[in-house]
C-alpha cells in the first residue's frame, strides 16, 4: 500500500505517494529487439510494453525476432559494454532504491553528464543534438528551481566522443526515461514533474541510429572506436553521480 507524504525536491513541497519501483527496473536495456525498447544510462527501466512517449506501440505477430537472432553490431556494442554500463547503474544505487528523495540529486547528475557529452564532440551531426540541447535546458531549469547548482567536470578532462556513441547513449536512454515518467507521474497525482521528464520525440531518431550502428561492420575501427567512446560515455555518468553531493531532499 502506498502512503501519502510531502515530498521536498529542493525548496518545493509536493504531495506524493511513496514510490517504490520494482526491482525489475534497471538500467540495463530491453533484450528484445523493439523499437524504442534499447533503454539505456542512469535512467530507470524496466521490461515494459514497448511504449513511444506519445502512444503505446505494439509489435504485429509473428514478426517478432530477438537480437540473438540477428546480432548486429548494435548487440555488440551493448555486450562489450555492460561492465560500464553496470558501473554507472551502482552510482545512482541511491536513486533506484529511494527515488523521491533522491530526485533533485537525480537531476543534477544528469545535467552534469549530459551538459558534459554534448561538450565531447561536434554534435552538429548527431541525431540526438536538438533532444540533448532540449534536456539539458530542461535540466539547467529543474536545477535552478530546486535551489541546485550542479557540478562540471572540466572540459580539458573531457573525452573526444564520436557522435553516434553520443546518439547511442543519449536516445538510447530515452524509454527508460518514458517508464520513470510515467510511475513519478502516477505517485505525483496532480503534481507537476520537473520539465526533465516531459514527453520527447526520440523513436525515428533512436530507430534511425539503431540502422546506423547496425550497419557498421563489428571488429572494424570505426566500431571499435564506438565501443571505446561508448565506454567513456558511461563513465561521465559514473562521474556526475561522484562529483555532485549527495543530499537527500527533506522529508
Amino acid at each position: 500500500m502506498q502512503n501519502s507524504k510531502r515530498v521536498r525536491v529542493g525548496p518545493r513541497y509536493e504531495t506524493m505517494t511513496d514510490l517504490h519501483l520494482p526491482a525489475s527496473l534497471t538500467l540495463a536495456e530491453d533484450t528484445n529487439d523493439v523499437p524504442g525498447r534499447d533503454a539505456l544510462n542512469t535512467v530507470l527501466k524496466g521490461d515494459a510494453p514497448s511504449v513511444t512517449e506519445g502512444g503505446q506501440m505494439q509489435q504485429p505477430r509473428g514478426t517478432h525476432r530477438s537480437l540473438q537472432d540477428k546480432p548486429g553490431f548494435r548487440f555488440e556494442l551493448r555486450r562489450a559494454t555492460r561492465p560500464e554500463h553496470d558501473a554507472a547503474e551502482l552510482a545512482f544505487a541511491p536513486f533506484h532504491q529511494s527515488p523521491l528523495p533522491h530526485l533533485a540529486w537525480f537531476l543534477t547528475c544528469q545535467h552534469t553528464a549530459l551538459h558534459a557529452l554534448a561538450s565531447t564532440c561536434c554534435l552538429k551531426s548527431g541525431r540526438a543534438t536538438a533532444l540533448l540541447a532540449d534536456l539539458t535546458a530542461a535540466l539547467r531549469a529543474d536545477c535552478a528551481d530546486n535551489g541546485d547548482h550542479p557540478a562540471t567536470i572540466p572540459v580539458d578532462t573531457l573525452p573526444r566522443l564520436h557522435p553516434l556513441a553520443v546518439d547511442y547513449l543519449v536516445l538510447g536512454s530515452r524509454m527508460g526515461n518514458e517508464v520513470l515518467r510515467r510511475r513519478l507521474s502516477e505517485a505525483a497525482g496532480q503534481s507537476a514533474l520537473p520539465a526533465y521528464f516531459a514527453p520527447r520525440d526520440h523513436l525515428v531518431a533512436w530507430r534511425a541510429t539503431c540502422t546506423d550502428l547496425d550497419q557498421l561492420p563489428p571488429g572494424r575501427a570505426l566500431a571499435r572506436r564506438i565501443i571505446a567512446d561508448t565506454r567513456k560515455g558511461f563513465g561521465l555518468f559514473e562521474t556526475a553521480a561522484r562529483l555532485n553531493p549527495l543530499r537527500p531532499s527533506t522529508i
